[in-house]
């Protein structure tokens, strides 16, 4: 049984950026107190907190924390200051994982390449040579 993506193993390194507070319901919201995770900051903008977190990943860490600056002054029930959303965004940011870089492809598929060009070389010459000698013999009936 297959598992669906949105299932998987592969998000959970997002776990820890995504549950990190931060901050707490105004005391005017419904919510008055609550804790205030990554995850719900982003699904309050209709965001979906794992693709959002996968992009963010992705971007430089100071475009990703103005990003996220933005999602967290347009949260309702919330006020922050602008330099109060930055630089908790910026400390949000530094939880994800950092992107692994990935080395340019080896000489692997170059190798391969190579191996069945000389294996047809080889395949074409064994071919004429066998001509060539059929030819020699005459016919043998």
């Amino acid at each position: 049984m297959t598992v669906r993506p949105d299932y998987s193993l592969s998000r959970a390194r997002y776990t820890h950026f995504l549950f990190t507070v931060v901050g707490t319901e105004t005391h005017e919201a419904s919510n008055r107190g609550e804790d205030i995770t990554v995850l719900t900051a982003l699904s309050r903008v209709g965001v979906d907190p794992w693709q959002e977190a996968a992009r963010l990943a992705r971007l430089p860490r100071g475009d990703a924390a103005r990003s996220l600056a933005d999602t967290f002054t347009n949260l309702p029930d919330t006020h922050w200051a602008e330099g109060d959303a930055q630089g908790t965004a910026h400390r949000m940011i530094e939880t994800l994982p950092q992107p692994v870089p990935r080395a340019p492809a080896t000489l692997g598929v170059w190798i391969f390449l190579t191996w069945r060009f000389w294996a047809a070389v080889a395949l074409a010459l064994a071919m004429v040579a066998l001509n060539a000698f059929a030819e020699n013999l005459g016919p043998l009936i």
